[in-house]
């Protein structure tokens, strides 16, 4: 269900949560993962890009303090499971630009805007509690997504108004559930599971792009952005996997981290790990500089494992410094 995203305001030590009087428009905002201030507009003022599941990214735009949600055309079809968006003017016109991080291209689910990605949430045999059904196109028909077996354990009636294994595989979503049923569920779709660049083209247009092909062989949970080369130009760490899945879906962990060489024409070259010494195929969370006193070092967390520590000079040349153990 969409959850409610909230403001705190500092008043003097007391954090207020302010949504009420102004940003109305992150209540039921769906599931948030990660959201940037961002003066996406160059008017000089803060805005709130948000990015979540089964959502598209999202603008608050910053009028006197008070955040609404902004309708931009460019960004309408972008729905699905954003886990991260980090920003730089890659292409040094004076605006932000943004990477967002996704579920990648590589994963067991596919979508796209003619043919999505979807997901049902409703009470569907009354038995007071709600049930999820997915659902997937293959030449133009919409099916259930889990198997008769899988889908009768969550909606048992189902055993009794089908009976038999070929019969299901043969129906489309509609005559599983009723057309009836899933026209008055939640729904949500995806409508594309590529790890992207948006490169701001001003007057509130983006034009939005697939990161290159190294970047979309797992998920990208999060983003570190700095001239790493020392270039001249911005350039993007970007770390990820995802080893949690429903039991018959294989974890997202085909992910090294990638290194991407930004240039001034909005486009990315991937380095491969041999050259730049950073290697973590972990169930990666988050990615942080550290300025130390002689040396700079780049920390990379990970669900249930060591906290990596990569030595960073300024040839890009990470080298691992050290492993924190649990």
């Amino acid at each position: 269900m969409p959850a409610s995203s909230k403001i705190l305001e500092n008043r003097n030590g007391q954090l207020v949560d302010v949504i009420s009087t102004k940003a109305k428009d992150l209540n039921n905002i769906d599931m948030v993962t990660d959201a940037i201030w961002t003066d996406y507009d160059n008017d000089n003022d803060d805005d709130l890009m948000i990015v979540g599941e089964w959502m598209s990214i999202t603008i608050l735009e910053n009028n006197d303090s008070r955040f609404t949600k902004k309708s931009i055309p460019n960004l309408k079809n972008t729905t699905g499971w954003w886990f991260s968006i980090e920003q730089g003017d890659f292409d040094s016109d004076g605006d932000m630009d943004y990477i967002a991080g996704y579920l990648g291209l590589n994963y067991k689910y596919k979508t796209s805007i003619e043919e999505p990605f979807d997901i049902y949430y409703k009470d569907f045999d009354a038995n007071g509690k709600k049930d999820i059904v997915l659902g997937y196109y293959n030449a133009n028909k919409h099916y259930p997504l889990r198997g008769f077996s899988c889908s009768s354990n969550q909606v048992p009636i189902l055993k009794n108004n089908i009976e038999k294994y070929d019969l299901f595989a043969s129906m489309e979503i509609n005559d599983v559930y009723g057309e009836d049923n899933l026209s008055d569920a939640l729904h949500y779709q995806a409508d594309t599971f590529a790890n992207s660049y948006l490169e701001n083209l001003g007057n509130g247009k983006f034009q939005i792009s697939n990161l290159p092909i190294e970047a979309q062989l797992s998920s990208i949970n999060d983003i570190l952005i700095d001239d790493f080369n020392a270039d001249g130009n911005l350039d993007a760490l970007l770390v990820g996997n995802l080893f949690v899945s429903e039991i018959e879906t294989p974890r997202n962990d085909a992910g090294v981290e990638v290194v991407l060489l930004g240039s001034n024409d909005n486009t990315f070259k991937s380095l491969a790990n041999s050259k730049s010494g950073f290697f973590a195929n972990k169930d990666a969370k988050k990615i942080k500089s550290l300025k130390g006193l002689h040396e700079n070092f780049i920390l990379v967390a990970n669900t249930n494992d060591s906290l990596q520590i990569f030595n960073k000079n300024s040839n890009l040349k990470l080298q691992v410094k050290h492993f924190i153990l649990n």
